[in-house]
């Protein structure tokens, strides 16, 4: 008799236990880190109130997910044309992230989906829409060449802007190199290389003057120290200096000047 309703209480424990899991899976939602919830209830609608992470308990409302952390979104094959008429696919990468007081409002625009589902869809065609007017406005040549970095300011600058209304934050965009032909890049490298032979050419111009330039400034500083050391030693001249020096050059060679009366004889 005992043993019989050990079972049955070890029953209903062993049925709490599933009843209370059950419950725990339906009451109570994990909003993950990173993220914040948006409550829908089928009586009230959606509550302006989001959730923080963490378990939560919600009843019977659906909650929808949505990221307020930076997410990094790889895009692949965005075609786009340019200004010269170059039909061509790039790879984009973005950042972005949720303004979490907008994301209730997020929720009445798009619905219950999830944030995956708006990147493979409204964010997706948005940068398709927003890098096909960008990259209208530069040749093939611009966008492969020294104005990359303004591409991609530019579509960071009209992607955000776009998409910010919804409620999204775009905080940086990378751009890859587009994909072309195989007679588009020989053109490409023929400029490139013709560009380079240019810069090289004024290289050896510049370094010509440069060695010119030189030369004449080294010999202009030689005929001023010439010049000088002429001015010194005119300066340092003087009749006793001259009369020390005659002297010198009649002793030296044996010789002197004796005077008898009015007449100067030399002997040696």
């Amino acid at each position: 008799m005992k043993s019989m309703k050990s079972i049955k209480y070890l029953v209903g424990f062993i049925g709490f236990i599933i009843i209370a899991i059950i419950a725990a899976f339906i009451f109570f939602e994990k909003i993950d880190n990173g993220y914040v919830g948006v409550r829908y209830s089928m009586s009230g609608g959606v509550k302006d109130n989001t959730l923080s992470q963490g378990v939560k308990f919600v009843g019977l409302d659906k909650v929808t997910q949505y990221p307020i952390r930076l997410q990094t979104i790889q895009a692949k094959d965005v075609s786009v044309s340019t200004s010269d008429g170059k039909k061509t696919t790039v790879d984009v990468k973005y950042d972005y992230k949720v303004d979490s007081t907008n994301a209730s409002k997020m929720y009445k625009e798009f619905g219950n989906i999830t944030s995956e589902d708006i990147e493979n869809g409204w964010l997706k065609s948005k940068l398709q829409k927003e890098a096909r007017e960008v990259y209208s406005k530069y040749s093939l040549l611009d966008v492969l060449s020294g104005k990359s970095s303004e591409v991609e300011a530019a579509l960071l600058d009209s992607y955000s802007k776009s998409v910010e209304p919804k409620g999204f934050v775009v905080e940086d965009v990378t751009v890859g190199v587009p994909e072309v032909d195989a007679e588009t890049q020989k053109s490409i490298d023929s400029i490139i290389r013709a560009g380079q032979e240019n810069e090289k050419a004024k290289l050896d111009a510049e370094t010509a003057k440069t060695n010119a330039d030189s030369q004449a400034y080294a010999k202009i500083k030689s005929a001023e120290a010439e010049k000088e050391a002429n001015k010194k030693l005119s300066e340092s001249i003087t009749p006793e200096l001259i009369k020390l020096k005659e002297a010198e050059a009649r002793l030296k060679h044996g010789w002197v000047e004796v005077q008898t009366g009015e007449a100067i004889v030399n002997k040696e």
